[in-house]
């Protein structure tokens, strides 16, 4: 179960980070800014609090961003971040300035292409190779 279960957050945290290191190699790059912040799950509020409050736990919340389609378009997008940012320290604040990479023609496919998403990103994948790792071990 730890392998299998190993593999399927690999693949649904994994993908997500190597599409924001290519579109950034060749894809389009913006600067947006952060517009609201979303809560967890499937959660649609915005909100302008980076933070909630579960007991006595601040976690930190989905941030939600607008960026041009295009240089110099007047056109916008508003998109969210897939993931939250682990660290409190590297978590985005409200109208912060931030770099977002998409896919060239798709500008839908975005993400933001920053120190604390990618840092959060890699901690999970460790996590997530080190419960394939026990998985492997505990059956020899």
């Amino acid at each position: 179960m730890l392998i299998f279960g190993g593999c399927i957050l690999i693949y649904i945290i994994g993908k997500p980070v190597l599409e924001t290191i290519q579109y950034r190699l060749s894809g389009q790059n913006a600067e947006g800014r952060v517009i609201g912040f979303r809560g967890r799950g499937s959660s649609i509020t915005v909100f302008e609090e980076n933070t909630s409050k579960h007991g006595k736990k601040a976690r930190s919340r989905r941030p939600v961003y607008r960026f041009p389609v295009s240089v110099g378009s007047l056109d916008s997008l508003d998109a969210f971040s897939k993931s939250s940012i682990l660290l409190p320290w590297l978590n985005f604040e409200l109208n912060e300035k931030v770099s977002i990479v998409f896919k060239e023609n798709e500008p839908d496919k975005s993400y933001i292409f920053s120190l604390g998403s990618l840092i959060s990103d890699m901690v999970l994948l460790l996590l997530s190779g080190y419960m394939i790792k026990l998985g492997v071990t505990r059956f020899r």
